[in-house]
């Protein structure tokens, strides 16, 4: 999938399925994709810079460290993608979504994203950055949240029910009425130093 392939910058690409692209480190920005579906297709470190995804889907694609300045992101589902250590915080706010399944996140920065309702199923967010992001009504499904970083976090109406290795401090976030299990509710309170028998 090299740029050369694609029509001129701000051309539509629409309806269309990529497949085993290769494509590490290319440079491919300004690109613009609707209801296109990309499968198996390793775009690790390549710059996506101000392209435009609008009801995409990337399935079992290596995404890692992929660079997103000013891209935006609207409707696109991953799933089954490596998207260890990319920054979201830099893309387009303009009517951001994104849904996530089966991924290993590790590492990756939502940080001053607004993004509520945003669901993640299954998915590996070990290290993530969630500083000051707004995640209201959002939900983590049997998720791993090792060392994911929260402070500042809008997680009002939040199901955290089935998530893992839960460490949110309740005075530097927003928890009302954010759902947790009876584990994750008392790993709050290690933050209070209180230990539960």
């Amino acid at each position: 999938m090299a740029k050369d392939v694609f029509p001129p910058t701000g051309r539509i690409i629409e309806d269309r399925v990529f497949q085993q692209l290769l494509q590490q480190g290319a440079a491919l920005r300004e690109l613009r994709f609707e209801h296109c579906t990309f499968e198996r297709c390793d775009l690790s470190s390549a710059d996506l810079g101000r392209s435009r995804f609008t009801e995409c889907a990337f399935i079992g694609c290596d995404l890692s460290l992929m660079k997103l300045v000013g891209a935006s992101l609207q409707q696109v589902v991953f799933r089954e993608c490596k998207l260890m250590g990319v920054d979201f915080s830099v893309c387009s706010e303009m009517l951001f979504h994104i849904t996530c399944v089966d991924c290993p996140m590790d590492h990756a920065v939502f940080e001053k994203r607004v993004m509520p309702g945003t669901r993640f199923t299954r998915c590996s967010l070990q290290g993530a950055v969630f500083e000051e992001a707004d995640l209201q009504g959002g939900v983590f499904d049997d998720c791993d949240l090792a060392d994911a970083v929260f402070a500042g976090t809008d997680l009002r109406r939040a199901d955290l029910t089935t998530a893992r290795d839960l460490r949110i401090d309740p005075r530097r976030n927003d928890l009302r009425n954010a759902r947790f299990s009876v584990e994750g509710a008392l790993s709050l309170l290690a933050t209070f130093g209180v230990e539960v028998q």
